[in-house]
């Protein structure tokens, strides 16, 4: 009995290892011919391991689930490949060995007549991820006040003084903002959409969610285009065969179902190049940049493979903090890592605060004040990041007595930092202790007068100064001030970080008081407080202030003095 035992038992365990694995093929849903190189895991399983399908669209799946488990299959979108599928899954247990999934190619025509829908058609079934959306500046990008302002002056009441992008351009000529501010008009378009003529409510709602889930590709050798203006983003709105155009749709995960929507796997959203479709681009006939995040991402260090690396994702749609479903059709309970913000959260107070450093060090050495300050940008672009209007400003106040003492070395705030109104207003910090952090593009209005700044990119011909801070790097100045002969107290040393939404100069020609989203202009990011305890010193300085008749009574009443002494 005991033989029969020994001999059975490692045929058990044989049995139970392969009892253990799931397989079957991947087929195309149309016709069962097998689908080489799909993905294979187990739905809204984080560790499930992942398989490729062999030539003949064979897969097994080395699992041992306890309970009946979705098998889901995708293959990675290719805008290069003439065919590509959505994904699905199909049901299995544990040892089975016949499971096939079907994709459904997706069309390779799109839709001539396609309307694209509001977002509301998505929130019936993504209410969470719609709700956040509704909160965020992507939602309000198609009637934004300020960019209305700059582009037609209708945004504000105070919209049309200054600079009006439409007032002082050639006729027909749009300047390019509806390319993203209203990309479900303009793709129809490209360029030729005024922003301020746009009148269907899916372009209006600015960034929604088809304007980024019918995105098919951005072309990374085009990385500086415009938008879909110049073919830089590739747009699918695939034509209506088993399911309308906007049920067909691209995004991160890889094991969606088949049903309501028909889901494509596209890496592309996991990667930080989907944001450069808005967030990475130059003007097109001077090359001149517009914005450049998605480049200063690249050089930072969090786009280098490892532990530390980071995507725009990451930060800016972070994953949620528990499991839960991403639609209410259906009950699968995804991972918090499957799960993520769709408020995109950008520059606000507190996120200023926990990602930029300011330090200070003051001292007295001799007759001098020396204050030096740094300023350490931990955000995975630099600092400040967008269009050309963000600014930051490092100010530094050293008073003795409540009296500003003069400033004998060290940079200033350049001109941006105060407004055009003749004298100096409260704000003004132009030319004042400090220094400033901005990209100030130069160019012709149109292309004609002499070059003034800063323009917008759509002018720019030249990059005037690049101050910015690039991702993880630290900015240091220091800074001498003149202790007044004689003094003998405290000095205080304020140092203040302050970012601003716009040239000081603009916001306050156009009105501006607060963002479009509600927050203040400028925001103090950082400040820091000193008290230096001074000592009274003699201050050799002083004596040529007495003048050459005075110094000359003195040296004849020293010599008299003198003589006497020796008689």
């Amino acid at each position: 009995m005991y033989l029969r035992l020994a001999v059975l038992c490692p045929s058990l365990l044989l049995a139970t290892a392969a009892w253990a694995d799931i397989s079957g093929r991947v087929l195309d849903g149309t016709d069962a011919t097998p689908i080489a190189g799909a993905e294979v895991r187990l739905q809204a399983d984080e560790n499930s391991p992942v398989v490729i399908t062999d030539a003949n669209g064979n897969f097994t799946l080395p699992v041992n689930p306890s309970n009946q488990v979705n098998v889901a299959a995708a293959v990675p979108y290719d805008p290069d490949s003439s065919a590509n599928y959505t994904s699905n899954i199909n049901f299995a247990v544990n040892g089975q060995t016949n499971v096939e999934i079907g994709l459904r190619p997706l069309p390779v025509a799109d839709n001539p007549n396609y309307q694209p829908p509001t977002s509301f058609l998505c929130s019936a079934c993504h209410g969470e991820q719609h709700a956040e959306w509704s909160t965020a500046r992507h939602a309000g990008a198609g009637v934004n006040p300020w960019v209305l302002d700059l582009h037609s002056g209708g945004g504000t009441p105070g919209g049309s003084n200054g600079y009006v992008f439409r007032d002082t351009h050639d006729a027909g000529e749009t300047g390019f903002c509806a390319t993203c501010h209203t990309a479900l008009e303009d793709v129809f378009d490209p360029g030729n959409v005024q922003l301020d003529e746009v009148l269907s409510a899916s372009a209006l709602e600015g960034v929604s969610c088809l304007v980024c889930h019918q995105i098919g590709g951005v072309d990374e050798n085009n990385i500086n285009g415009l938008h879909h203006f110049g073919g830089k983003t590739q747009y699918r709105f695939p034509a209506e065969v088993e399911q309308n155009t906007e049920f067909q749709v691209f995004g991160p995960l890889a094991d969606v179902e088949a049903g309501i929507m028909y889901n494509v796997y596209n890496p592309l959203f996991s990667s930080s190049r989907l944001c450069a479709a808005c967030h990475q681009y130059n003007n097109p006939d001077t090359g001149a940049p517009g914005q450049n995040t998605y480049n200063e991402w690249l050089a930072s260090p969090f786009a280098q493979p490892g532990p530390e690396f980071r995507t725009c994702q990451n930060c800016h749609m972070p994953q949620a903090d528990e499991p839960g479903p991403i639609t209410t059709i259906g009950s699968v309970t995804r991972p918090a890592s499957q799960r993520h913000s769709h408020e995109f959260i950008g520059a606000t107070p507190e996120t200023l605060s926990a990602a930029i450093t300011l330090t200070v060090d003051a001292e007295q050495q001799g007759d001098e004040i020396v204050v030096t300050a740094s300023v350490f940008n931990s955000t995975g672009h630099s600092f400040p990041t967008g269009v050309s209007i963000r600014n930051a400003m490092l100010s530094i106040d050293v008073r003795a007595d409540g009296q500003l003492l003069a400033q004998t070395d060290g940079p200033q705030i350049p001109f941006y930092g105060s407004d055009d109104v003749p004298g100096t207003q409260p704000g003004d910090l132009a030319g004042t202790p400090g220094k400033g952090f901005a990209k100030v593009l130069q160019g012709r209005i149109n292309g004609q007068g002499a070059p003034v700044e800063p323009v917008l990119f759509i002018d720019a011909e030249t990059t005037l100064l690049d101050t910015l801070i690039p991702s993880v790097s630290t900015d240091t100045s220091t800074y001498r001030f003149a202790v007044p002969a004689g003094f003998s107290g405290n000095v205080s040393v304020d140092t203040r970080l302050l970012y601003r939404r716009a040239w000081r100069a603009l916001a306050v020609t156009k009105g501006w008081t607060i963002t479009p989203g509600g927050m203040p202009v400028e925001i103090e990011v950082a400040s820091e407080q000193r008290s230096i305890a001074v000592e009274s010193r003699f201050n050799l300085t002083e004596i040529p202030s007495l003048g050459l008749p005075a110094l000359l009574i003195l040296a004849l009443v020293l010599g008299l003095l003198a003589w006497r002494r020796w008689q």
